[in-house]
């Protein structure tokens, strides 16, 4: 896996503060055992090397050639495949070690590794210590490779004889597949010491990448064979493979563009399904929006055996500002009322503007007493509102609410803001939110009748049907021993289940 920034030990910091020593000594221990093991195994090779022939240096310069032609000319696309690897990166570079492995000398197949590595080091843009694991882990397993095709006592050249020619394939099939689980292994192993919350699944990287990386096993198989009968193979191929890089390249980034498409559909799909539930001029849910949210609250509320307070919301004389003021001072007004509602009202509310100046306000798990205190801080809200706005001819007038003192510099109806509440409360005045906001509109009928700018509380007879007392009621004082409705932490209602926050 490729980091996105250099660490801070290739920026020549002093060594006690490498990212290395922020791992836990488990990881440590892992790697040192690991690249212990492999240096050792590889100095062995490098010392045993002998007396080469001029067959095998000639194999050998061809690989090498090979490799770097491949790599300077993927570099890019390299980089940009690497960049969009949301796993571990599969590349194209074990059909030149596998084949190494096949056909060369062990300490040759080494120093072919080796310089495979340091040509991808600024490919691959690691950090030095996970990239000197990395290569251990490669190199490791092509010596196991080398050990399993040579140690076996199999002839390269084929013999004529069926079972002899045909044990060799499954000797290069059993070195494949060892060379495959050998970096596998190693480096899960590693990430899962690193990253011990992270299941191993996760590092063994995708069904594509792991038939690619069999698939280049193969073709080096096939390279490895060729070498053995002609020095040029590696020079024959490199073409090809260079070509099977830019189509992977190609395809990865058709891939990113498609997913990106995707997520902007998403987001867009997302966005019209807000758009088609939200009021524009006030930011509340609409009555699409109302009739979604505010039932499932409900139904959730009801199932739970917890009430659900109902507000319905009424602007006093708001044709009065449309026509004194004119329009958009009526909209400015509504824009106001909805950023009220948004503050004082918990997250796991529904609050939607119901048509016109009408409001609903739907509180979860909420009883009657706490839901009469949330709606006398909304109607003091309102009726403390201050709000800018323009006239019919353009000029600048500050409508305020009826409850604020009158100042010298008011003119007429300046003092134009109020609101009237009607409550009622599931399961209490109905058990459904049709029967409760029947009631919550009775008792705002109420408040209308009685003055308006005031707070009244429906009293349903269930057993009767809709039956509602219309005595006049004072205006409900805020309860000082009640609960804030409306603080950051404070959430009684499951968010989960309301996708919509008024």
């Amino acid at each position: 896996m490729t980091d996105d920034q250099p660490s801070r030990a290739t920026r020549w910091v002093p060594i006690r503060n490498w990212d290395l020593w922020t791992l836990r000594p488990a990881a440590l221990a892992f790697f040192l055992l690991v690249e212990s093991a492999v240096a050792g195994a590889a100095i062995w090779l490098l010392s045993a090397l002998g007396t080469v022939s001029t067959t095998d240096w000639m194999r050998f310069g061809a690989i090498l050639v090979a490799i770097t032609i491949h790599l300077v000319m993927v570099k890019r696309a390299e980089e940009s495949r690497r960049n969009e690897s949301a796993g571990p990166h599969i590349d194209l570079t074990s059909v030149w070690t596998f084949a190494a492995a096949i056909a060369l000398p062990g300490g040759l197949a080494v120093i072919v590794t080796l310089w495979m590595r340091i040509l991808i080091q600024p490919i691959a843009r690691r950090q030095p210590y996970r990239f000197v694991f990395s290569s251990s882990s490669i190199l490791g397993s092509t010596m196991l490779a080398w050990a399993v095709v040579h140690l076996s006592g199999f002839s390269l050249a084929a013999t004529g004889h069926i079972p002899t020619d045909l044990g060799l394939v499954l000797v290069l099939a059993l070195a494949a597949a060892l060379n495959w689980f050998a970096q596998v292994a190693t480096i899960a192993i590693a990430l899962k010491i690193v990253t011990p919350h992270t299941r191993l699944v996760e590092f063994l990287g995708s069904k594509n990448d792991n038939m690619l990386e069999v698939t280049t096993l193969g073709a080096g198989a096939m390279l490895g064979m060729l070498i053995t009968s002609h020095w040029v193979g590696p020079l024959l191929l490199v073409a090809p493979v260079i070509l099977v890089n830019a189509l992977l390249n190609n395809a990865a980034e058709r891939r990113a563009h498609l997913e990106r498409l995707l997520s902007e559909q998403e987001q867009l799909h997302q966005q019209l399904a807000e758009d088609a539930h939200t009021d524009y001029r006030t930011g509340l849910l609409n009555t699409n929006g109302l009739a979604e949210y505010a039932n499932r609250l409900t139904e959730r509320s009801r199932h739970d055996g917890q009430p659900v307070t109902v507000l319905a919301i009424d602007l006093d004389f708001f044709k009065r500002i449309n026509d004194t003021w004119g329009h958009p001072a009526g909209n400015a007004v509504l824009a106001e009322v909805g950023r009220i509602l948004r503050e004082k009202l918990r997250p796991g509310d529904v609050a939607g503007r119901d048509g016109g100046e009408e409001f609903l306000v739907v509180l979860a798990d909420t009883g009657l007493a706490q839901g009469i205190s949330i709606a006398e801080r909304i109607r003091e809200a309102i009726a403390e509102a201050t709000v800018s706005t323009t006239d019919k001819h353009r000029n600048t007038v500050t409508l305020r609410g009826r409850a604020l003192p009158p100042a010298d510099d008011d003119g007429p109806d300046v003092r134009a803001i109020s609101a009237s509440i009607g409550v009622a409360v599931v399961p209490d005045n109905g058990d459904s939110l049709a029967l409760a906001q029947h009631s919550a509109d009775a008792a705002l009928y109420v408040a209308k009748e009685n003055g308006r700018n005031q707070v009244r509380v429906a009293d349903l007879d269930i057993g009767a049907g809709a039956r509602v007392s219309l005595p006049a009621l004072p205006v409900m004082p805020v309860l000082p021993d009640l609960p804030s409705p409306r603080t950051d932490q404070q959430s009684t209602a499951d968010d989960s289940q309301i996708s919509r926050s008024a």
